[in-house]
């Protein structure tokens, strides 16, 4: 069954409010002002019903994925390989198909969406993997239509709409919260604040790509993030000395399973079906991985890493992805109890 145009690197025809996917795994599709309801597929159609839960089971469990490949590959080395070899797969189905031609605004669009969601987000974040719980760094990086809420209204005064505005105060206080003494026993404070900055960078590459205007092939520009972002890890890599300590033959089967898990299924996979929900689902529907994926990560995390949160982490937590969801609300509309 397929489930996205990928091969033939079609135009997805979104509103204007939509936000471009960007970002594999974190990119919610709102700024807390919903965008119009653009659904053209029943909910209950069995494709459509696929693609979402393919969306929340990949893109939840690539935290799990970036735990296992980080055990023995160095975590920038791991995510240069990662999204190089994703970008050339899909830079090669646009090619394949006459539609990889490469403007110079795809390469500028690409060198800051590269920069910030990728290195700076998704590259960072790995590193903090090897600090920080996969349940806790998943929370952390769900703020991000938070920061993107900021940064919307400090550039270019882009007012949230009420619900919004009550969820980021419910996201901050949540946050307050996990960051607070006696909540944090259990993890490190430096590398969480780290991974507060990744999805701070996150959020600005997403406003950056949305008022960036749409590409001419939303895949062809996705293939060039991934690519771009791929070199400036390998550049981060050699900065640190990774490749050097990189040594192939003590690289873990389960760590090659984990990356392969991300190309294969975090990237390829995981995205297709998010451009088919972003084609066929209603916003709401699309905008609920930007809270179930973190839920996904903090229960593959219980169960592969027996990962366990403290009563005040697990009360942080609700809080967090309660204001996440109710920057999903549509204007105009009051959240369901």
């Amino acid at each position: 069954m397929q489930l996205a145009t990928t091969g033939s690197c079609s135009h997805v025809r979104m509103s204007q409010r939509t936000l471009v996917a960007g970002s594999l795994e974190a990119n919610p599709p709102g700024l807390g002002v919903a965008p119009i309801d653009t659904r053209t597929t029943s909910a209950r159609d069995p494709r459509l019903v696929l693609a979402v839960a393919a969306v929340w089971i990949f893109w939840g469990s690539t935290f799990a994925g970036m735990h296992f490949a980080i055990a023995t590959i160095p975590p920038f080395a791991m995510g240069s390989i990662r999204f190089t070899a994703a970008g050339l797969i899909l830079y090669a189905l646009c090619a394949a198909t006459g539609r990889g031609r490469i403007s110079r605004d795809d390469l500028l669009r690409a060198s800051v969406t590269g920069s910030t969601l990728l290195l700076l987000g998704n590259g960072t974040t790995a590193w903090t993997l090897q600090f920080l719980p996969t349940g806790i760094n998943s929370l952390l990086l769900s703020l991000a239509p938070v920061w993107m809420a900021i940064i919307a209204f400090l550039w270019g005064g882009e007012r949230p709409g009420r619900w919004a505005v009550v969820g980021m105060l419910t996201g901050l206080a949540g946050l307050v919260l996990l960051f607070a003494p006696h909540a944090s026993a259990t993890f490190a404070i430096w590398p969480a604040v780290v991974a507060v900055l990744a999805s701070v960078a996150w959020a600005f590459g997403s406003i950056y790509q949305r008022r960036a205007g749409r590409p001419g092939s939303l895949v062809l520009a996705t293939a060039l993030q991934m690519i771009v972002g791929g070199l400036l890890l390998a550049l981060e890599a050699a900065a640190f000395g990774e490749w050097r300590a990189l040594d192939v033959l003590a690289v873990s089967a389960s760590s090659f399973g984990g990356l392969a898990w991300l190309i294969v299924f975090g990237s390829l996979c995981g995205y297709s079906a998010y451009l088919y929900t972003m084609q066929h689902a209603s916003t709401a529907l699309a905008s609920t991985y930007a809270y179930v994926n973190p839920l996904v990560a903090v229960m593959v995390g219980m169960v592969l890493f027996h990962e366990r949160f403290t009563p005040l982490e697990a009360l942080a937590s609700a809080i967090i992805l309660a204001g996440v969801a109710l920057m999903m609300v549509p204007p105009g509309r009051r959240p369901t109890p």
